[in-house]
């Protein structure tokens, strides 16, 4: 064949193969926008996910708080966080006595706990970093990260009720605050073969479940939370409403685990039940709050949550529910937690 032809042909197979991609990706994404074929589990396991300064911020008294989850609204299922900026206030000084006194409560009622550790934790900054961190050499900051998450998973390792290391929240998604470089998928890499180093229990990670990637870190784990957010506020966008159906959470929990086999599961680690503003809640007058967040959308956002096939599922905004129980007399949230809980 003319090198010419031959160059023709060549041109025309590779337009073709182009748009066969491109109708196929196109298919696919329809395939995850889609509801359908959606399995939803026969049972649903009900979590709630607490950060004590959250608390604090609405004013509230966090002990409280907490004593009010496990013994009002009958919580079994925890995921906690050990922030570095709490555990570690001066270099080489540590204090743990808030997570040992968490677990031990915990303990107490028969609850299991999710425990988040490392730098990049749930909660805005997301990286909780001390103060004496600021000023260090970059080079040295991973070094440091390691040594701490070493520290607390041999401090915390013989509370029994511990069932999952959560290493870092959404350690590759860029959202948050953190000193120097953002952490790379080497030094998450690091950790979870630290944390299996030192402890038997599975290891976990967290992604945004609409726009993380989820495979990269899904190879290192055992398994994987992803968020749930239907409704954000961007300074630049304003306020959107995510317009995904539960199949697309089902189905892509489905690839990512046919690809990494090592996978045991996916789970719902974080759903959106609080509202999204710009400014702290604290300073939110509470009709832009329910702008966000009111209770018909939240219950609306818990009937769409088991429909996405997740058969463990942690709610987010318990801190908020209490602050409105107490403080605003409005108790239909609580009351709405607590019946989920008996399920």
């Amino acid at each position: 064949m003319h090198p010419l032809k031959r160059q023709k042909y060549l041109k025309r197979a590779l337009k073709i193969a182009g748009t066969a991609i491109i109708v196929l990706l196109v298919a696919f994404i329809i395939w995850f926008l889609s509801g359908e074929g959606v399995k939803e589990p026969d049972r649903v396991t009900w979590g709630v996910s607490f950060f004590p300064r959250q608390a604090t911020d609405l004013g509230l008294d966090w002990r409280e708080v907490y004593l009010a989850l496990l013994d009002d609204m009958h919580v079994k299922r925890l995921r906690l966080a050990v922030p570095w900026n709490q555990a570690e206030r001066n270099q080489g000084e540590y204090d743990f006595s808030d997570i040992h006194w968490m677990l031990d409560e915990a303990q107490k009622r028969g609850a299991t706990v999710t425990l988040n550790v490392g730098r990049k934790l749930m909660r805005w900054p997301e990286c909780h970093d001390p103060g004496w961190v600021y000023g260090m050499p970059h080079e040295d900051l991973d070094g440091l990260v390691l040594r701490f998450l070493e520290t607390t998973v041999r401090e915390l390792k013989s509370h029994e009720n511990i069932v999952l290391w959560q290493v870092e929240n959404e350690p590759l998604f860029r959202f948050g605050e953190c000193y120097g470089p953002k952490p790379s998928e080497e030094l998450f890499q690091a950790e979870a073969a630290l944390v299996r180093s030192l402890d038997s229990r599975p290891v976990a990670t967290t992604d945004s479940g609409e726009l993380g990637g989820w495979l990269s870190l899904s190879r290192y784990v055992d398994r994987l939370g992803v968020s749930l957010y239907r409704v954000t506020d961007n300074p630049t966008f304003g306020r959107f409403h995510y317009p995904l159906r539960p199949g697309f959470y089902q189905k892509r929990a489905a690839f990512t685990k046919a690809l990494n086999p090592n996978l045991q599961d996916v789970f719902l680690s974080e759903l959106q039940l609080e509202p999204w503003t710009l400014v702290p809640l604290s300073l939110t007058p509470l009709s832009e709050q329910f702008e966000s967040m009111n209770y018909s959308r939240t219950v609306t956002t818990v009937d769409f949550a088991r429909k996405t096939g997740f058969s463990e599922i942690y709610l987010w905004g318990v801190e908020w529910w209490y602050w409105l129980y107490s403080e605003q007399r409005d108790s239909r949230f609580w009351d709405l937690g607590a019946q989920l809980m008996l399920e």
